[in-house]
Protein backbone atom coordinates (compact mmCIF):
# COMPACT_ATOMS: atom_id res chain seq x y z
CA UNK A 1 0.00 0.00 0.00
CA UNK A 2 2.86 2.34 0.84
CA UNK A 3 4.46 1.73 -2.57
CA UNK A 4 1.18 2.55 -4.35
CA UNK A 5 0.95 5.80 -2.41
CA UNK A 6 4.52 6.73 -3.37
CA UNK A 7 3.75 6.02 -7.03
CA UNK A 8 0.61 8.18 -6.80
CA UNK A 9 2.58 11.09 -5.30
CA UNK A 10 5.25 10.72 -8.01
CA UNK A 11 2.60 10.88 -10.75
CA UNK A 12 1.09 14.02 -9.24
CA UNK A 13 4.52 15.62 -8.93
CA UNK A 14 5.42 14.85 -12.54
CA UNK A 15 2.06 16.18 -13.67
CA UNK A 16 2.53 19.44 -11.77
CA UNK A 17 6.06 19.89 -13.14
CA UNK A 18 5.01 19.16 -16.72
CA UNK A 19 2.12 21.62 -16.50
CA UNK A 20 4.43 24.21 -15.05
CA UNK A 21 7.00 24.02 -17.84
CA UNK A 22 4.59 23.42 -20.74
CA UNK A 23 3.92 26.48 -22.86
CA UNK A 24 1.41 26.88 -25.69
CA UNK A 25 3.85 29.11 -27.55
CA UNK A 26 3.84 28.87 -31.31
CA UNK A 27 7.16 28.17 -33.00
CA UNK A 28 5.71 29.70 -36.18
CA UNK A 29 6.31 33.46 -36.55
CA UNK A 30 3.11 35.48 -36.10
CA UNK A 31 1.35 36.75 -39.20
CA UNK A 32 2.10 40.34 -40.10
CA UNK A 33 0.20 43.13 -41.83
CA UNK A 34 2.18 46.34 -42.45
CA UNK A 35 1.32 48.98 -39.86
CA UNK A 36 -1.10 46.75 -37.92
CA UNK A 37 -0.89 45.55 -34.33
CA UNK A 38 -2.47 42.55 -32.65
CA UNK A 39 -5.78 43.03 -30.85
CA UNK A 40 -7.48 41.13 -28.04
CA UNK A 41 -10.40 38.77 -28.57
CA UNK A 42 -12.63 41.14 -26.62
CA UNK A 43 -12.02 43.83 -29.26
CA UNK A 44 -13.28 41.52 -32.03
CA UNK A 45 -16.43 40.37 -30.21
CA UNK A 46 -18.67 43.43 -30.83
CA UNK A 47 -18.72 42.80 -34.58
CA UNK A 48 -18.05 39.05 -34.65
CA UNK A 49 -20.31 37.74 -31.88
CA UNK A 50 -21.20 34.47 -33.60
CA UNK A 51 -17.59 33.64 -34.48
CA UNK A 52 -16.21 34.50 -31.03
CA UNK A 53 -18.90 32.76 -28.96
CA UNK A 54 -16.97 29.49 -28.66
CA UNK A 55 -13.55 30.59 -29.86
CA UNK A 56 -12.05 31.03 -26.41
CA UNK A 57 -12.67 27.33 -25.72
CA UNK A 58 -10.51 26.23 -28.65
CA UNK A 59 -6.81 25.46 -28.77
CA UNK A 60 -6.39 28.21 -31.37
CA UNK A 61 -7.39 30.85 -28.82
CA UNK A 62 -4.78 29.70 -26.32
CA UNK A 63 -1.78 29.82 -28.64
CA UNK A 64 0.66 32.64 -28.06
CA UNK A 65 3.89 33.88 -29.60
CA UNK A 66 7.15 34.80 -27.97
CA UNK A 67 6.83 37.98 -25.90
CA UNK A 68 3.02 37.69 -26.18
CA UNK A 69 2.47 34.83 -23.73
CA UNK A 70 0.11 36.82 -21.49
CA UNK A 71 -2.40 38.13 -24.02
CA UNK A 72 -1.97 35.45 -26.69
CA UNK A 73 -2.54 35.93 -30.39
CA UNK A 74 -6.31 35.60 -30.19
CA UNK A 75 -8.10 35.86 -33.53
CA UNK A 76 -4.80 37.00 -35.01
CA UNK A 77 -3.42 33.46 -34.90
CA UNK A 78 -5.18 32.97 -38.27
CA UNK A 79 -6.25 36.46 -39.32
CA UNK A 80 -3.14 38.46 -38.46
CA UNK A 81 -3.00 41.73 -36.48
CA UNK A 82 -6.39 43.44 -36.61
CA UNK A 83 -5.88 47.05 -35.49
CA UNK A 84 -6.15 48.50 -39.02
CA UNK A 85 -9.11 46.25 -39.79
CA UNK A 86 -10.94 47.75 -36.81
CA UNK A 87 -10.42 51.21 -38.25
CA UNK A 88 -11.57 50.28 -41.76
CA UNK A 89 -13.55 47.02 -41.61
CA UNK A 90 -14.53 47.03 -45.31
CA UNK A 91 -10.97 47.07 -46.65
CA UNK A 92 -10.18 43.39 -47.42
CA UNK A 93 -6.42 43.86 -47.57
CA UNK A 94 -6.27 44.86 -43.90
CA UNK A 95 -7.16 41.40 -42.59
CA UNK A 96 -6.17 37.88 -43.62
CA UNK A 97 -8.86 35.41 -44.71
CA UNK A 98 -7.67 31.78 -44.27
CA UNK A 99 -10.66 30.54 -46.28
CA UNK A 100 -9.01 31.93 -49.39
CA UNK A 101 -5.51 30.74 -48.60
CA UNK A 102 -4.90 27.30 -47.05
CA UNK A 103 -1.23 28.19 -46.55
CA UNK A 104 -2.35 30.02 -43.41
CA UNK A 105 -3.48 26.69 -41.94
CA UNK A 106 -0.44 24.86 -43.27
CA UNK A 107 1.87 27.12 -41.24
CA UNK A 108 1.00 24.96 -38.24
CA UNK A 109 -0.56 21.86 -39.81
CA UNK A 110 2.41 20.74 -41.87
CA UNK A 111 1.34 17.09 -41.83
CA UNK A 112 -1.93 17.96 -43.56
CA UNK A 113 -0.12 19.92 -46.23
CA UNK A 114 1.91 16.81 -46.98
CA UNK A 115 -1.24 14.69 -47.17
CA UNK A 116 -2.82 17.10 -49.65
CA UNK A 117 0.16 16.52 -51.93
CA UNK A 118 -0.49 12.78 -52.14
CA UNK A 119 -1.81 11.33 -55.40
CA UNK A 120 -5.41 11.18 -54.19
CA UNK A 121 -6.58 14.12 -52.08
CA UNK A 122 -9.34 16.58 -51.49
CA UNK A 123 -8.78 19.52 -53.89
CA UNK A 124 -7.72 22.09 -51.29
CA UNK A 125 -4.46 23.06 -53.01
CA UNK A 126 -6.44 23.50 -56.24
CA UNK A 127 -8.71 26.02 -54.52
CA UNK A 128 -11.92 24.03 -55.07
CA UNK A 129 -12.56 23.49 -51.35
CA UNK A 130 -11.05 25.06 -48.26
CA UNK A 131 -10.15 23.80 -44.80
CA UNK A 132 -13.11 25.76 -43.39
CA UNK A 133 -15.55 23.74 -45.50
CA UNK A 134 -14.98 20.86 -43.07
CA UNK A 135 -13.50 22.50 -39.96
CA UNK A 136 -14.67 25.47 -37.94
CA UNK A 137 -11.47 27.00 -36.53
CA UNK A 138 -13.51 29.39 -34.37
CA UNK A 139 -15.16 26.48 -32.56
CA UNK A 140 -18.83 25.64 -32.19
CA UNK A 141 -21.30 23.98 -29.86
CA UNK A 142 -20.58 20.24 -29.54
CA UNK A 143 -17.27 20.54 -31.39
CA UNK A 144 -14.64 17.84 -31.33
CA UNK A 145 -11.59 19.45 -29.71
CA UNK A 146 -9.09 17.63 -31.94
CA UNK A 147 -10.71 18.40 -35.32
CA UNK A 148 -13.21 21.24 -34.69
CA UNK A 149 -15.96 19.37 -36.51
CA UNK A 150 -19.44 18.83 -35.09
CA UNK A 151 -20.25 15.93 -32.77
CA UNK A 152 -23.97 16.10 -33.57
CA UNK A 153 -23.62 13.88 -36.64
CA UNK A 154 -20.31 12.18 -37.26
CA UNK A 155 -20.77 12.15 -41.06
CA UNK A 156 -22.67 15.40 -41.61
CA UNK A 157 -19.61 17.29 -42.84
CA UNK A 158 -19.04 14.71 -45.58
CA UNK A 159 -22.71 14.57 -46.58
CA UNK A 160 -22.61 18.25 -47.52
CA UNK A 161 -20.71 17.28 -50.66
CA UNK A 162 -21.60 13.57 -50.85
CA UNK A 163 -25.39 13.50 -50.23
CA UNK A 164 -25.85 10.28 -52.20
CA UNK A 165 -24.15 8.38 -49.38
CA UNK A 166 -26.43 9.76 -46.67
CA UNK A 167 -29.22 7.18 -46.73
CA UNK A 168 -31.16 6.05 -44.80
CA UNK A 169 -30.77 2.62 -46.36
CA UNK A 170 -32.90 -0.46 -45.79
CA UNK A 171 -29.69 -2.42 -45.32
CA UNK A 172 -27.05 -0.24 -43.70
CA UNK A 173 -23.31 -0.72 -43.55
CA UNK A 174 -22.66 -0.55 -39.82
CA UNK A 175 -19.25 0.99 -40.43
CA UNK A 176 -21.04 4.24 -41.32
CA UNK A 177 -21.91 4.59 -37.65
CA UNK A 178 -18.20 4.88 -36.91
CA UNK A 179 -17.80 7.69 -39.42
CA UNK A 180 -16.48 8.02 -42.95
CA UNK A 181 -12.92 8.17 -41.66
CA UNK A 182 -13.12 4.49 -40.63
CA UNK A 183 -12.47 3.74 -44.32
CA UNK A 184 -11.30 7.05 -45.82
CA UNK A 185 -8.21 9.13 -45.09
CA UNK A 186 -9.95 12.43 -45.53
CA UNK A 187 -7.07 14.78 -46.38
CA UNK A 188 -5.13 12.61 -48.80
CA UNK A 189 -4.12 9.03 -49.46
CA UNK A 190 -1.91 6.90 -51.67
CA UNK A 191 -5.02 4.82 -52.41
CA UNK A 192 -7.84 5.63 -54.81
CA UNK A 193 -11.04 7.05 -53.28
CA UNK A 194 -8.96 8.22 -50.31
CA UNK A 195 -9.08 4.75 -48.80
CA UNK A 196 -6.89 3.96 -45.82
CA UNK A 197 -5.94 0.55 -47.25
CA UNK A 198 -5.86 -1.05 -50.69
CA UNK A 199 -8.40 -3.44 -52.20
CA UNK A 200 -9.91 -6.11 -49.96
CA UNK A 201 -7.36 -5.33 -47.24
CA UNK A 202 -9.62 -2.43 -46.32
CA UNK A 203 -12.63 -4.67 -45.69
CA UNK A 204 -10.60 -7.35 -43.96
CA UNK A 205 -9.66 -4.88 -41.24
CA UNK A 206 -13.15 -5.58 -39.84
CA UNK A 207 -14.41 -8.62 -41.75
CA UNK A 208 -11.82 -11.18 -40.76
CA UNK A 209 -12.06 -14.26 -38.63
CA UNK A 210 -9.78 -17.04 -37.46
CA UNK A 211 -9.29 -19.60 -40.23
CA UNK A 212 -9.39 -23.26 -39.22
CA UNK A 213 -9.29 -24.86 -42.68
CA UNK A 214 -6.21 -24.07 -44.85
CA UNK A 215 -8.17 -24.88 -48.02
CA UNK A 216 -10.91 -22.36 -47.26
CA UNK A 217 -11.13 -18.62 -46.58
CA UNK A 218 -14.21 -18.03 -44.51
CA UNK A 219 -15.92 -14.68 -44.06
CA UNK A 220 -19.06 -15.19 -42.07
CA UNK A 221 -20.50 -18.54 -43.14
CA UNK A 222 -19.38 -18.18 -46.77
CA UNK A 223 -16.21 -19.51 -48.36
CA UNK A 224 -14.41 -16.66 -50.19
CA UNK A 225 -11.41 -18.68 -51.32
CA UNK A 226 -12.32 -18.43 -55.02
CA UNK A 227 -13.75 -14.93 -54.79
CA UNK A 228 -10.88 -12.98 -53.32
CA UNK A 229 -8.60 -13.28 -56.40
CA UNK A 230 -11.28 -11.75 -58.63
CA UNK A 231 -10.80 -8.26 -57.23
CA UNK A 232 -11.68 -6.14 -54.24
CA UNK A 233 -14.88 -6.75 -52.30
CA UNK A 234 -16.48 -3.67 -53.82
CA UNK A 235 -15.19 -3.86 -57.41
CA UNK A 236 -15.66 -7.56 -58.25
CA UNK A 237 -19.46 -7.23 -58.66
CA UNK A 238 -20.02 -8.47 -55.11
CA UNK A 239 -20.58 -5.76 -52.48
CA UNK A 240 -20.96 -2.76 -54.77
CA UNK A 241 -23.18 -0.70 -52.47
CA UNK A 242 -20.61 -0.33 -49.71
CA UNK A 243 -22.31 2.65 -48.05
CA UNK A 244 -25.69 0.90 -47.86
CA UNK A 245 -28.30 -0.76 -50.02
CA UNK A 246 -32.07 -0.63 -50.42
CA UNK A 247 -32.23 -3.97 -52.22
CA UNK A 248 -29.83 -6.52 -50.77
CA UNK A 249 -28.61 -7.36 -47.29
CA UNK A 250 -25.19 -8.19 -48.76
CA UNK A 251 -24.81 -4.55 -49.83
CA UNK A 252 -25.47 -4.96 -53.54
CA UNK A 253 -27.31 -2.66 -55.93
Amino acid sequence: MKELWQIFVLILTLGAVSCGIYQKTSVVPPLTIPGAEYTKISQCKPCHKEQSEFFENTTHARISAKDMEKEGLGCGICHGPGSLHMENEYEPDLIINPNKNPEICFRCHLDKKAEFRLQYHHPVLEGIVSCADCHNPMGQMHARPWSLTSQLDINEICFKCHPEQRGPFVFEHEAMREGCSICHKVHGSVNDKLLIARDSNLCLRCHFQTQTDPSRFWIGDSDHDNRMPRGSCFSAACHTAVHGSNFDDHLRY
